[in-house]
């Protein structure tokens, strides 16, 4: 049976209840179909896997069992709108060497795997909408407004989790872990 997976990073609570926070003063700037990420869904991914094979995910387990996974921090201080993937994020441009090595690994994985290849190079990004197609702001109350927001991730664990479509939309659901250290 194929499962989408995904190697990622959760927020701690009092993280989400921020970014929850950020998600009400965004809805009002961003287009009308903009919808919010749940709650429960929030996270920073390392590594999209695509759809994974049994044979393929106990390979994945294995290689990030034998990875050494070092701890880290990024701040996330940049909002943004990514039109084509039509994605509303805070995301971050300094990376910590640790974490640039360790998106790197995962691709390679991914890749000897056989699995999704990004097209594009790591940004550490927290979706908070999709379906964001623009801002409806004033370029001066965007300014501002970018300018107002950062979250420092310190993450204790790696995870793999499993993107299900369900009846109420996508759920993730962790897979498995790794402490991270």
């Amino acid at each position: 049976m194929q499962q989408r997976l995904f190697l990622g990073f959760a927020p701690t609570d009092s993280q989400r209840v921020y970014l929850s926070e950020l998600q009400q003063q965004l809805i009002c700037h961003l287009n009308p179909k903009a919808k919010a990420v749940s709650v429960s869904n929030l996270h920073l991914t390392l590594c999209f896997m695509g759809q994974a094979n049994s044979e393929q995910k106990i390979a994945l387990l294995d290689a990030v069992d034998r990875l050494v996974k070092p701890r880290f921090s990024v701040r996330l201080n940049q909002l943004d709108v990514w039109p084509n993937a039509q994605v509303c994020c805070l995301k971050g441009d300094d990376i910590e060497p640790p974490l640039v090595q360790l998106a790197k690994q995962t691709q390679e994985i991914a890749d000897r795997l056989q699995l999704h290849r990004s097209e594009h190079s790591f940004c550490p990004h927290i979706s908070l909408f999709r379906k964001a197609k623009q801002w409806t702001l004033e370029e001066s109350a965007l300014l501002q407004l970018k300018g107002m927001n950062t979250l420092t991730l310190m993450p204790d664990n790696l995870h793999l989790y499993h993107s299900k479509s369900t009846s109420t939309g996508v759920e993730y659901h962790i897979l498995n872990s790794w402490t991270l250290g």
